[in-house]
């Protein structure tokens, strides 16, 4: 099988609604090349779908779970110490290590989780991320990188007149990722390159109600960001054109993201209520707290005190808050049938825990659960870890992924059953299962399957990279493509 080059770019939050939108408008120059002459697949991610999950998972062909990761975690502290730890079971496990291994020259720009970076057979720049402070730094050292500002950063848009500064800085920093990578590409000749930017996650989650012309938070007059989502990716299609044409002819192109984006529920529902009869019981403490958030929601205050609520996470007050309150916080007994796991958030993608170890009563309780959600019509579906993922030998955290209807899950226990979503002042769009996985190529590729997964992505490119042979059983994913010639 001939070998191939390849240029990878990786744009967190790419959402196929705004990349059709542009493509049935015949505003694309970029994305419409993969329409017409490539191909376009769509790509589920991880569940829930968060980009602490979803991205080790393209890097390595391996599931979360393999690394024991959870979604985006609140305190400072703990995402932290959480980057560090995954850029060490990261390392040696990625596509461009093992592509790095059997002598191809990678050249690998801004992945998450690899900072400080480390050595290959090529270079490696990267910034810093998640709670970690630093310039950009490279292997082999690149001085000039340092004026490059690269990893997650980024202000939180309070007040109107703040989304403009938002977006600006969001551009800057997607046109610094193209530019070095650019100007990398003109010193040497690379086997794989890979580059990413993550700021589109970032205005689609910020700018989602204003473009969101159903969003309950949409400014009927006065709409002043309504089209900056669109822009957003009129910019990145005129990147994506450049570096198609530069390219076409040394390179096969992939574009892919690692989620998609849609609108945040606007209501959170107590789904351990429903579960739990005993819950239902009233609580003055889950009352007083409730109507707090009812009261911050419909003033408006959640806006400000969100400025107080991140100060106090940069300095690590909320972190020790947090690590104080969860030791003292109460357990569930063992006479609760089961609970929502915290850590997947106020999503709508939530995991139940069944709280038994008898093997027959799990079982009931799964069927029992599935009716019960169904019947009460909450639930777009429900499925068993092992057959989301199609991997058995792990240890799951849930007994069951659900995807709620029109409802985010609030984990905390709750006086109310239905309660606004009291976020959305701040974070109107929220993240989607499915993205895009896009391939460009002179040559003739065809992929085997219909739809591809996160897991996949990894083995598909080193089958691309004509160094499927190397691929083993060690992987939770499977190479997708074909290179006929």
């Amino acid at each position: 099988m001939k070998e191939h080059k390849a240029i990878i770019i990786g744009i967190d939050s790419l959402e196929p609604l705004f990349v059709k939108q542009l493509i049935n408008s015949d505003d694309s120059k970029g994305f419409s090349y993969f329409y017409e002459a490539g191909t376009v697949l769509p790509m589920r991610s991880t569940f829930p779908p968060d980009t602490v999950l979803a991205w080790p998972t393209i890097y390595t062909g391996l599931i979360p779970q393999r690394f024991r990761l959870k979604p985006e975690l609140e305190s400072i502290f703990d995402l932290r110490i959480a980057s560090l730890n995954i850029r060490t079971e990261l390392r040696g496990k990625t596509f461009w290590d093992i592509a790095s291994t059997y002598d191809k020259k990678v050249c690998i720009i801004n992945p998450l989780f690899a900072y400080p970076p480390w050595q290959v057979n090529g270079i490696m720049v990267s910034g810093p991320s998640f709670g970690l402070r630093g310039p950009t730094l490279s292997i082999p050292l690149r001085d000039y990188v340092k004026k490059y500002r690269l990893g997650t950063y980024g202000r939180t848009p309070l007040l109107l007149h703040e989304y403009k500064e938002v977006f600006k800085e969001a551009q800057k920093q997607l046109l610094d990722v193209f530019n070095l990578t650019t100007n990398l590409l003109k010193e040497d000749n690379y086997d794989l390159v890979f580059t990413a930017d993550y700021t589109l996650d970032r205005i689609q989650h910020f700018f989602w109600r204003f473009s969101d012309k159903g969003d309950p938070d949409n400014p009927k007059l006065f709409n002043l960001y309504d089209d900056y989502i669109k822009e957003y990716y009129r910019l990145l299609d005129r990147l994506i054109k450049y570096f198609i044409e530069k390219y076409e002819d040394e390179y096969i192109i992939i574009v892919l993201g690692d989620h998609g984006h849609a609108r945040r529920p606007t209501k959170l529902l107590s789904v351990e209520k429903i579960l739990n009869p005993k819950l239902r019981q009233f609580n003055l403490h889950h009352a007083l707290r409730d109507l707090m958030y009812l009261i911050a929601y419909y003033s408006r205050i959640d806006v400000y005190m969100y400025k107080i609520i991140r100060y106090m996470q940069l300095r690590g007050i909320l972190g020790r808050l947090t690590l104080k309150n969860n030791k003292n916080k109460q357990k569930f007994t063992k006479t609760d049938t089961a609970e929502t796991l915290k850590h997947f958030g106020l999503k709508e993608y939530i995991g139940i825990k069944i709280n038994t170890l008898n093997p027959e009563t799990r079982k009931v309780l799964k069927r029992v659960i599935t009716e019960v959600l169904r019947r009460l019509g909450i639930v777009d579906f429900i499925v068993e870890p092992k057959e989301f993922y199609g991997v058995e030998d792990v240890m799951y955290d849930a007994d069951l992924y659900i995807k709620l209807r029109n409802f985010g899950n609030f984990p905390e226990r709750s006086s109310f059953l239905i309660i606004p979503n009291f976020t959305r002042h701040i974070i109107s769009g929220g993240h989607s299962l499915h993205t895009l996985f896009m391939v460009y190529s002179k040559g003739k590729i065809s992929f085997r399957n219909k739809e591809i997964r996160v897991q996949d992505v990894a083995p598909t490119v080193l089958t691309l990279l004509g160094l499927e042979y190397v691929l083993g059983k060690n992987l939770d994913g499977v190479s997708l493509a074909s290179v006929i010639r």
